[in-house]
């Protein structure tokens, strides 16, 4: 008997940790319930548009969206490898931002987690560092 419970912890060990290796987290609720154009990084607000001293901009030839402030030192760019068009679509892209002389740069594959006319907060659940980034189809 003693010998079946030494053999069953290994195997309840090893699905435990199966389970939890690369686990995509569900999108932030407070990202998705939020009416903004911001980039968050693991639950952090790293840059909010603010139609009075921010641009947007959008290139439909090379799947970008650009989102910066007047002087330029503080942005995000998205590169997807499609144009985002319904909740739930899955897409890879690339989000490169600034603030002032730091950039960082990510690479995944994101979902629309939400859709409101021609705005789209896309999802990526990376465990490590979740990213939430919302783009504007502009006309």
């Amino acid at each position: 008997m003693k010998n079946i419970a030494l053999s069953i912890i290994p195997v309840i060990l090893a699905m435990v940790l199966a389970t939890s290796c690369n686990r995509i987290l569900e999108p932030d609720s407070t990202f998705v319930g939020s009416s903004n154009i911001e980039l968050t990084v693991a639950g952090n607000v790293i840059h909010k548009y603010d139609p009075a001293s921010w641009q947007l901009g959008y290139n439909p030839s090379r799947k970008e969206f650009r989102v910066f402030d007047d002087p330029m030192k503080n942005y995000y760019t998205v590169t997807c490898s499609a144009i985002p068009s319904s909740t739930g679509q899955k897409l890879e892209a690339t989000v490169t931002w600034s603030s002032g002389s730091s950039t960082q740069s990510t690479k995944g594959k994101f979902e629309v987690a939400k859709a409101q006319g021609d705005t789209y907060w896309l999802w990526c659940g990376d465990k490590k560092s979740p990213v939430g980034v919302t783009v504007r189809i502009l006309k």
